[in-house]
């Protein structure tokens, strides 16, 4: 009977995750898809001359929610907590009547430790290129979602912010380094508002 209840014990650990705030250890990864490539970049892409810039069309798009708070660069973050890494989707509202929108993601960009000063940096960008401006067409008025994907975060972290790395200045962009304020990681994981029934787990 003692050995039934401490498993009974441990598996409830592992499904709730830390009993303070109720969240799972690992969250499953969000979903994506490949967006259309309508024109690749020129060979001889220029930071200056938007016509060398990639162009894609149907985008991933999200939910609008205008209730969350807006977390860093003019997007709503939400940070997946994996044990192979750490996703992040950035969605971004493109303005109505604005068929044409460009953007650019820099290597160099991390999630930081806010405790530690510890940085784990941006692998990739899915299905988009790092380092070049690239535009979005056709997706007025849409949230599209753009998913990273980040260095594991150990489960000693609980507090971040997002750092965007410099980048070079353009028109419309500054190229500056920027870094937000400092997040409970728990308030950025897809299951922080969620509310959890009490009482004990039988099996």
């Amino acid at each position: 009977m003692m050995k039934k209840t401490l498993i009974t014990l441990l598996l409830g650990m592992v499904l709730s995750g830390n009993a303070k705030d109720k969240l799972p250890l690992y969250d499953q990864r969000p979903l994506n898809k490949a967006p259309m490539l309508e024109r690749p970049a020129w060979p001889n892409y220029d930071h200056q001359n938007e016509n060398s810039f990639a162009v894609f069309n149907t985008i991933l798009t999200a939910p609008k929610q205008d209730n969350r708070e807006n977390v860093f660069n003019g997007g709503y973050w939400t940070l997946y907590r994996c044990e192979e890494a750490t996703y992040a989707t950035y969605d971004w509202t493109v303005p109505t009547h604005q068929d044409w929108w460009f953007f650019r993601f820099t290597t160099g960009t991390a999630i930081i430790d806010a405790d530690t000063g510890d940085q784990y940096l941006l692998r990739e960008l899915e299905y988009f290129p790092m380092d070049q401006c690239f535009w979005v067409h056709g997706q007025s008025g849409q949230t599209i979602r753009f998913v990273l994907v980040f260095a594991p975060l150990p489960q000693t972290v609980k507090h971040v912010q997002i750092f965007e790395a410099s980048a070079p200045t353009r028109r419309w962009m500054s190229g500056d380094a920027e870094r937000s304020r400092v997040f409970d990681l728990n308030d950025l994981r897809p299951q922080a508002k969620r509310v959890e029934k009490e009482g004990r787990v039988i099996y």
